[in-house]
């Protein structure tokens, strides 16, 4: 009678398959997270490395946009949980204007007093201020507070710490393309507290807006 070899195959090993399935859902919840980190870091990272030019910046940015929008169609965000609510506008909006007029003082301040070295950047748009209040603004908030938080959220092991860091060094790497260290450190001031505001008052209009007016400011005074 001939004797079957006995393989791997011949025996089930629960245990490990188990222990594939686990990882592989561990992993598989950070995908979407990953995906969106990609698509506002790539354009950066091309511009940074002077691959896209510097005065195209925009149509770069407008090219990720697109791909932001389908990703969130994918994902199926609902308004709420981007920050579009009104229970929590009237704190959010308190919080964020007092946080608007001290960094605005803070910036200009340091502008007179020669701290903020101005640069001349080529804008392929005039009255680039009013684009980056009533679009550019709002939609990095939308970006880096409210979809950042809301994919956090989603995530199993995800905690406001986690959204916190991830938002404010996201946010903070999107200005390297000015060269400009000092802006790193605003960006990077500026990020951890509107971060942290949108984590005590989740409320997208309140951030959009101080985002905004600081951005407008940067603008006027030649920094970004």
């Amino acid at each position: 009678m001939e004797r079957k070899q006995a393989t791997l195959n011949s025996f089930p090993i629960p245990e490990l398959t188990t222990g594939f399935n686990i990882r592989g859902r561990f992993i598989g919840q950070f995908k979407p997270l990953l995906s969106l980190l990609f698509i506002c870091y790539a354009p950066v990272a091309l511009i940074w490395l002077k691959i896209i030019p510097f005065e195209h910046r925009f149509y770069a940015l407008f090219f990720a946009l697109a791909g932001l929008a389908y990703f969130c169609f994918h994902r199926r965000y609902r308004l709420e949980e981007l920050g579009f609510r009104i229970d929590t506008l009237k704190s959010a909006m308190a919080l964020n204007l007092l946080f608007c007029a001290i960094g605005g003082m803070a910036l200009y301040i340091s502008y007179k007093a020669g701290l903020l070295i101005p640069k001349n950047h080529n804008y392929y748009f005039s009255h680039t201020y009013l684009i980056y209040i009533f679009f550019l603004g709002p939609v990095q908030e939308i970006i880096f507070r409210g979809i950042l938080f809301t994919e956090t959220k989603r995530i199993k092991s995800g905690s406001n710490r986690m959204f916190l860091w991830i938002s404010t060094l996201s946010f903070c790497f999107l200005h390297v393309i000015y060269r400009h260290p000092q802006i790193l450190v605003i960006a990077f001031i500026s990020g951890l507290i509107w971060g942290t505001i949108f984590i005590k008052r989740p409320n997208i209009w309140g951030v959009a807006l101080s985002h905004s007016f600081l951005g407008a400011l940067g603008i006027v005074l030649g920094l970004i």
